[in-house]
């Protein structure tokens, strides 16, 4: 199995447009999550550089713990979905629902962890640089997209 995030940019973006199952809505899910607290890390550090008082630094420092946790585990369900979602279309005698609810449960914890992005995003909205507004907000566009799309594959297959 390719280790999507140890490629460039070009590279996951071949192996998404080829005719191969993986990746995925799944691992670009993850991915899309992954650049948006990548941004919002970024906007959180370009504030550091800035003058700010010592209670500004120690809460954006708090935030950006949180911050680097998230893009870890983002990253790790980049190529842990592309792993799931292959084992889930070995076994075609296993009926639908139950073949792929491994690959919906990756999807619930993309879900999950974009749902925690969104309250550390919140915990920065009034910490960052308003300099940095366009990014900080962009961040937060990635993130929504990133758990829109999770939870469509969370909830893929089932019944009205």
């Amino acid at each position: 199995m390719i280790d999507y995030t140890g490629h460039s940019l070009r590279d996951f973006c071949l192996s998404l447009a080829s005719d191969n199952p993986v990746p995925g809505g799944g691992s670009v899910s993850a991915y899309v999550a992954a650049l948006g607290v990548s941004l919002l890390k970024k906007t959180l550090v370009f504030t550091l550089k800035k003058q700010v008082d010592d209670q500004t630094r120690k809460e954006v420092s708090q935030v950006l713990v949180e911050v680097d946790e998230l893009l870890q585990e983002f990253l790790q369900l980049v190529n842990e979905d592309s792993i799931i979602f292959m084992g889930c279309l070995d076994n075609r005698s296993v009926p639908f629902n139950e073949r792929f609810a491994p690959a919906r449960e990756v999807a619930q914890k993309i879900c999950d962890l974009c749902q925690k992005a969104y309250k550390v995003h919140a915990k920065g909205s009034y910490l960052y640089n308003k300099s940095m507004r366009s990014d900080y907000e962009a961040a937060q566009r990635l993130i929504d997209a990133a758990f829109r799309i999770s939870w469509e594959n969370a909830h893929y297959g089932e019944e009205d």
